[in-house]
């Protein structure tokens, strides 16, 4: 089963009773990782390993997508924008909210297209950092890296999956991570 492609990323503000806003889109993606932090232990006895374990502590999501719409971002940031002007100032006061965030994961599975929906609980998302340059005699262009913490809920979970036959089963799966009714 090979992984064809990646859309439909999707977030939504949580509530502090763990309850989400409105899912939008966060914009075009161009990839997301999503890297498993553990916290592993090991017991030897009599020179062998006897007992191991091994749980999820957080993971790092590493999200690159084309644009950085300014209202996007002031939401998953913890910003407001000036109802007037549309400016938004950064302040070392901004507190980022957690978020739910999903995504659809196109695949071939045995020659038949299939929709993988992916769901991570909540996630925080850090400021990130900027990389401009000139156009010279090419043109490059330019995406913007998100990165961000993801914990698990109150009752353990932290992340869900599902496969589907059509894209639009996996988003209507996503809905209901959120809650959307």
């Amino acid at each position: 089963m090979a992984q064809i492609g990646l859309k439909a990323i999707r977030y939504a503000v949580q509530a502090g009773d763990e309850s989400y806003g409105t899912p939008a889109s966060i914009g075009k993606a161009v990839s997301c990782s999503v890297a498993v932090n553990n916290s592993d232990a090991k017991l030897y006895a009599d020179d062998a390993l006897v007992e191991s374990d091994s749980a999820f502590v957080n993971a790092t999501v590493s999200l690159v997508i084309a644009d950085d719409d300014i209202v996007t971002m002031a939401t998953i940031l913890g910003r407001t924008p000036d109802e007037t002007t549309g400016e938004v100032i950064r302040s070392a006061n901004d507190v980022a909210p957690y978020v739910g965030l999903g995504r659809v994961i196109p695949k071939m599975i045995n020659g038949v297209r299939k929709y993988k929906a992916e769901f991570l609980a909540k996630v925080k998302f850090k400021e990130p950092s900027q990389d401009d340059a000139t156009k010279g005699e090419s043109v490059e262009f330019k995406t913007v890296s998100l990165e961000g913490d993801s914990s698990s809920l109150a009752d353990g979970s932290w992340s869900k999956t599902l496969t589907f036959d059509t894209e639009a089963l996996a988003v209507s799966y996503l809905d209901d991570c959120f809650g959307v009714v």
